[in-house]
């Protein structure tokens, strides 16, 4: 490595931690709880995200914008409804020499948990809701495929996969 590239090299370098299904709440009170944590609803709100007009990959624009511009370590919650969302914000950081150091999921007991109360809201409520039988427990169980997919994907890569 020569002395130009030493130089030009960015003097920061931040953790940048994302979610996938993982509440506010769970955020805060978790080991990130000093990082800075943002909600990726509010920066879509705020570059005024039209789904009709604007792509899925603006949104993802806009937040890799808000990843590169930020001074402290970051987590941003309420992102990843797409798995492929995390490999594309993971290629528009690469030049800035930013990586996805870890998402985070639901651990086994809040999977089971959400699963209880979507079977709850469904015997409480299914005559109101647009489900049919088992779909509850479908959608669950693809919740679970896409976590494996998730930790398999990024097991030999520096981004980690933590249950919390």
């Amino acid at each position: 490595m020569n002395f130009k590239q030493i130089l030009s090299k960015p003097e920061k370098k931040i953790k940048v931690i994302l979610t996938y299904r993982i509440d506010e709440s769970d955020i805060r009170n978790s080991e990130f709880a000093n990082f800075k944590i943002v909600d990726f609803s509010d920066v879509l709100q705020k570059n005024n995200y039209d789904p009709s007009k604007d792509s899925e990959l603006n949104k993802l624009e806009y937040l890799s914008k808000v990843i590169i511009s930020s001074e402290n370590n970051i987590v941003i919650y309420n992102t990843g409804s797409n798995l492929e969302d995390f490999d594309t914000l993971s290629e528009m950081l690469k030049p800035y020499e930013l990586i996805i150091d870890n998402i985070l999921v639901p651990n086994e007991s809040k999977r089971k948990q959400q699963l209880i109360d979507g079977q709850k809201a469904y015997r409480e409520h299914n005559r109101w809701l647009n489900f049919y039988p088992g779909e509850i427990e479908e959608n669950h169980k693809y919740f679970e495929q896409r976590i494996n997919t998730l930790k398999e994907k990024y097991r030999n890569t520096e981004t980690k996969i933590s249950e919390i």
